[in-house]
């Protein structure tokens, strides 16, 4: 599990890399080496970068499929079930507290 974590963790971090200047520099080579047109650059360095950030949400949005079903496979309480849970306790306590204070009952 770790291992897919990390791996994908640098693969985001290798697509978050790819800025606008270095895609630039990409494209130019590509043009360079004649598989792109000059008159073509804007829009292929466009269609390049909205191709990282879609291919970016996607991977977050595997990370996130993929952490939610394991903390959900080792039955760990989401968030929300925990802050819940975190309020009937304190709720309880304090019921607690307001009995003790009141004293033995006679």
């Amino acid at each position: 599990m770790f291992d897919f974590l990390k791996k994908t963790y640098l693969f985001g971090l290798g697509l978050a890399s790819l800025t606008r200047e270095k895609a630039e520099e990409l494209v130019d080579d590509m043009i360079k080496r004649g598989e792109v047109a000059e008159k073509d650059r804007s829009k292929v360095l466009e269609d390049m970068l909205t191709r990282v950030q879609e291919e970016q949400e996607k991977l977050f949005k595997t990370v996130r499929d993929y952490v939610k079903k394991v903390v959900h496979d080792m039955g760990l309480p989401t968030r929300d079930e925990y802050l819940e849970l975190q309020k009937r306790v304190e709720e309880l306590e304090s019921e607690l507290k307001a009995k003790q204070d009141d004293g033995p009952a006679a």
